[in-house]
Formats: structure tokens, C-alpha cells, sequence
């Protein structure tokens, strides 16, 4: 009788651990599945949406700023670090 009743419950044992990795692995696959969904949509809208911005035309406040045939003010570059020519550079060996 004590072994019947040790088999029943390894038996059940079984059966709820079984039962707990299926829904665990379900679980994983729809999981992997809806994230898969959402990442292309959001690809989706960001591509049309970064398209959309690239592709809109111009304002016309913009557009009236532009004379046609007037030369465009040219704004000076500054460096982000000193310049030195080549020829101003002189390594410590070179000196006496």
C-alpha cells in the first residue's frame, strides 16, 4: 500500500512539474513572438515617419528668406582645437 501511494504522488509531482515547464516554454514563445511583432512595427513607423520628415517640403517663411541669385552668407569655421602649420612644428631633437 506504501508503495502504491509513493508511486501516486511522484506521479502527480511529475505531472505538475511537467505541466509548469510547458506553460514556461509557452510563455517564452509568445513572449519571443509579440516582441518580434512589436519590433517590426515600430521599425515600420519610424521609417515612415523619419521618411516623412526627410521628404516634406520646405516651408515658405524658408523659402522667401532665399533670394534667387543672392551669394549665401558664409558663417567662419572655427577650429576646435589650435591650429599649427607643419612648419612651425619642431620636434625636441631638432632643437640645439
Amino acid at each position: 500500500m506504501g508503495s502504491t501511494t509513493l508511486q501516486i504522488v511522484l506521479a502527480v509531482i511529475f505531472v505538475i512539474v511537467t505541466a509548469y515547464a510547458a506553460g514556461r516554454v509557452h510563455q517564452w514563445h509568445r513572449h519571443t513572438f509579440e516582441r518580434d511583432v512589436a519590433y517590426r512595427e515600430g521599425y515600420d513607423q519610424a521609417s515612415r515617419t523619419l521618411f516623412h520628415l526627410a521628404a516634406r517640403n520646405p516651408s515658405a517663411k524658408s523659402e522667401q528668406l532665399i533670394k534667387p541669385g543672392a551669394a549665401p552668407t558664409s558663417v567662419p569655421i572655427r577650429a576646435a582645437a589650435p591650429f599649427h602649420p607643419l612648419g612651425s612644428q619642431r620636434s625636441t631633437s631638432d632643437r640645439v
